[in-house]
């Protein structure tokens, strides 16, 4: 029983110096970052470049803001003018499309027309024919 305490206190007192040591090694390393970061601030503070640049940065965001918003605002009083340019288009393709409908209508008419026109006496040309070929193959005996 001795024995597994001397051995669970060894086990703490190094549990207790390796998170000393991790704990004094983190201190350390946030402590130059931290130096480092001041230092980095301090140049900016001085550095009057730096600090211009800033500015210019900060006023070009601005204006960068306020064109978006203009922008924005354009294409919403846009919208209404688009609906009404589609509307208007599909009344005009509406009525091209009636027109090409009834264009076609009457294209088949006249071409039925024609057809008629011609095939008629060419029929009358083609019966006539058939019989004074009949009549004459009737007339002529048979050898």
């Amino acid at each position: 029983m001795e024995i597994q305490i001397v051995v669970f206190l060894f086990f703490v007192f190094v549990s207790a110096i390796f998170n000393t040591a991790l704990i004094v090694c983190l201190y350390k390393a946030f402590a130059g970052v931290t130096a480092k970061m001041t230092e980095t601030m301090s140049e900016f503070r001085k550095s009057s470049e730096t600090r211009q640049l800033i500015d210019s940065l900060h006023v070009a965001a601005q204006r960068a803001a306020s064109v978006t918003e203009s922008t924005k605002v354009k294409m919403a009083e846009f919208g209404p003018v688009l609906e009404r340019t589609e509307e208007n288009y599909r009344r005009t393709l509406v009525v091209v499309d009636s027109k090409l409908e009834q264009f076609a209508e009457d294209v088949n008419t006249t071409a039925k027309k024609v057809r008629d026109v011609v095939s008629k006496p060419a029929f009358s040309v083609a019966s006539f024919a058939a019989g004074v070929t009949k009549v004459l193959q009737t007339a002529e005996p048979e050898e």
